[in-house]
């Protein structure tokens, strides 16, 4: 089962990085024709850190067994997700905010609202959004899974406090 959970883990991982390095917006400057696309490593870098983070989770996990380790592996693991939570509202709204900078470079307007006007054949690529999102969801998830999954043949460790040791009378 610890097995199926890595591999799992190591493809949302993999399928994260894939659907980032994707395009994930693009429009046409109506005056110079330029075409203007963005990738969501591009428009979101945190993403990038937060990817290496997730991979040295997998690989950590594998050395982890006390119960400090493992909950300091699920603090983080909540912890990068909340960091790549933005992504997740973008995604859904299919904001072109994200191209915003590139116009800017292009053209020297940089409030988004006269940006607007300027750009046509806009689109947001939905599907690798989404897909990013979904492969979140599922690497937090089977890390969750992966690090509080006892190991095969562990016993169970009980945890008790010092008032579960005082006499019974």
């Amino acid at each position: 089962m610890k097995r199926l959970v890595l591999l799992l883990q190591l493809a949302s991982v993999l399928g994260m990085w894939i659907m980032t390095s994707q395009t994930w917006a693009g429009a046409r400057i109506s005056e110079t024709q330029q075409q203007v696309e963005i990738t969501g490593l591009e428009a979101y870098p945190q993403i990038t850190v937060s990817l290496v983070v997730w991979l040295l989770l997998v690989f950590v996990a594998g050395y982890v067994k006390s119960f400090f380790g493992r909950f300091l592996l699920s603090a983080i693991s909540v912890l990068t997700t909340a960091i790549l939570a933005p992504t997740w509202f973008e995604s859904a709204s299919g904001s072109l905010t994200i191209l915003s900078q590139r116009i800017s470079k292009l053209t020297g307007v940089s409030d988004w609202a006269s940006q607007g006007s300027l750009i046509s054949n806009s689109y947001y690529n939905h599907l690798a959004a989404d897909l990013f999102i979904i492969f979140l969801i599922v690497a937090f998830a089977s890390s969750m899974t992966r690090y509080w999954l006892p190991a095969k043949g562990a016993k169970i460790i009980e945890l008790k406090t010092r008032i579960d040791d005082l006499p019974q009378w």
